[in-house]
């Protein structure tokens, strides 16, 4: 291996909240070995999914841009990546293998951007689709297929975008984390030893389907569930939020107790593979060559001011979990060249980061070279001194022009705007960090503070409708929506998503 370069192995989740892991302080989910990354590493406690949803979150890792750079702020299906400097372009041209196992949901779906090799697990998606054409489905339904299943995938009834909850339906080991798990340990295995590894393993979990294994579900057999939690500001929603919204208009209570168990059990699914692909490094002799970067595309609100699903600015949506851990014992001085000699593990850092940091950040682990112009910034020097941060303010953007919502946040406040109806949100993230109370009324010159920094970081910008003479520029101020538009809105985004037998 060239220089000793590290390994990098990167694991990804889909809808999995920052809060809610052990390491982050959660006393009733099961994570002992994604919080034994984040004890020997760094956890980022402020970290941000800029556009939180599945396609611009994805194409933001892969490109260090931000959705507004790639210009994808809401869900698209069909948008190529805008740039050919991608995170396994650099990485593959700096001489790594490059891989990725699970969930990558970019376009053209087999297009690999880089990557050397990629297994995909695209939740029932039918390749091509978004082009009018009809490639199949993905590695993990072939498998399927193979193992004696084919289209069962989705035999037990649930979709893939509502809360509804079932045990899985087929042996375990055929369930698609196990899968991901699986193919990322045998990909370990099978790698070019005489190249640093880059792998990815983009597992599926926690997003719905809800269909955790059964033995998963009874860890939490005995446990009070914990309830949604409903701020202050919530009797009026902003227009924005009907969608999300409508997620939940038809769950119980004992079908949100039920969600929020498997939910917990998808989770806990996921850290054990975490700790079969830590196992599968030692037993090939790399991990002390390894750096691990934890995250997840987004989070989910999961009830959290009667919201479910993700898309807003609110902690349960953006906030995710960011763990970066380095080789604590490596082969030479080459994997702790980046760390001082003093640096300890368990460190927290409550800076504002974003998934956009990612692609810098193992670029300087690799010593590949790092694109010009992105919006990233490598998170190394905030690993190897937990007080330092990369950025003041992180601004977030999601929706179309004209319906957008945007935030602003230093990782102590966080100011929201909503730009049809010109609704305001001001949290003190320090003081009430479950964003149950508005402080825009109670604090004027804050709020006017934290709109004049929205301004500004829109002003930067070449040109950007939401801000006319210095002023933020709603649509339509005050704007109410009929019981029939309310409707309209909840039915503009299909998300029953029912799936029936593949064959």
């Amino acid at each position: 291996m060239k220089n000793n370069q590290p390994n990098i192995v990167m694991i990804t989740c889909d809808h999995l909240r920052g809060d809610f892991l052990g390491c982050a302080g959660h006393d009733l989910i099961q994570t002992p070995h994604i919080d034994l990354l984040a004890k020997k590493g760094v956890r980022f406690t402020q970290a941000y999914s800029t556009t939180p949803i599945c396609t611009p979150a994805r194409a933001t890792i892969m490109t260090g841009l931000d959705g507004n750079s790639i210009g994808l702020t809401e869900y698209q299906e069909g948008r190529e990546l805008p740039v050919k400097e991608t995170l396994p372009q650099q990485l593959s041209d700096a001489g790594y293998q490059t891989l990725v196992v699970g969930k990558m949901h970019t376009y053209p779906e087999r297009r690999h951007y880089g990557f050397n090799n990629m297994i995909l697990c695209e939740e029932g998606r039918a390749l091509g689709a978004p082009y009018g054409e009809k490639r199949g489905y993905g590695d993990y339904e072939q498998w399927l297929s193979e193992q004696g299943y084919p289209g069962m995938a989705f035999g037990h009834g649930m979709s893939i975008n509502s809360y509804t909850t079932t045990s899985w339906h087929l042996p375990d080991h055929l369930h698609p984390t196990e899968w991901i798990g699986y193919e990322a340990c045998k990909q370990i295995k099978r790698r070019d030893w005489t190249s640093p590894l880059f792998l990815w393993a983009s597992f599926t979990a926690p997003h719905p389907p809800l269909t955790p294994l059964l033995k998963d579900l009874h860890l939490y057999d005995r446990d009070e569930m914990p309830t949604p939690v409903i701020g202050d500001w919530t009797e009026e929603h902003p227009i924005f939020h009907e969608l999300g919204l409508s997620f939940g208009e038809t769950m119980t209570e004992k079908q949100i107790d039920l969600a929020y168990r498997a939910y917990f059990a998808l989770v806990t699914q996921v850290d054990r593979q975490v700790n079969r692909i830590i196992g599968t490094l030692r037993e090939e002799g790399i991990l002390d060559n390894t750096w691990f970067i934890f995250t997840s595309d987004h989070g989910d609100n999961l009830g959290d001011h009667n919201l479910w699903q993700k898309t807003n600015f609110l902690k349960g949506s953006c906030n995710i979990p960011l763990i970066i851990t380095p080789p604590l014992v490596g082969r030479g001085d080459e994997s702790r060249s980046l760390l001082n000699e003093e640096w300890l593990p368990g460190e927290v850092n409550d800076s504002v980061v974003a998934l956009q940091d990612i692609l810098p950040t193992c670029c300087e682990i690799a010593g590949a070279k790092i694109p010009e112009n992105i919006d990233g910034k490598s998170l190394v020097p905030l690993v190897d001194d937990a007080n330092q941060a990369v950025r003041d303010v992180l601004l977030g953007e999601f929706g179309s022009i004209g319906k957008r919502s945007l935030m602003v946040s230093d990782g102590k406040w966080k100011y929201i705007w909503y730009e049809e109806d010109g609704v305001e949100l001001l949290f003190n993230l320090q003081e009430d960090p479950d964003e149950l109370h508005n402080a825009v009324l109670e604090e004027p010159q804050l709020t006017e503070q934290w709109r004049g920094k929205m301004i500004s970081l829109i002003e930067s910008r070449e040109s950007d409708p939401a801000v006319v003479n210095g002023q933020l520029c709603p649509i339509a101020p005050g704007v109410k929506l009929s019981s029939m538009e309310k409707e309209i809105r909840k039915n503009s985004y299909p998300y029953f998503h029912p799936m029936g037998l593949r064959m």
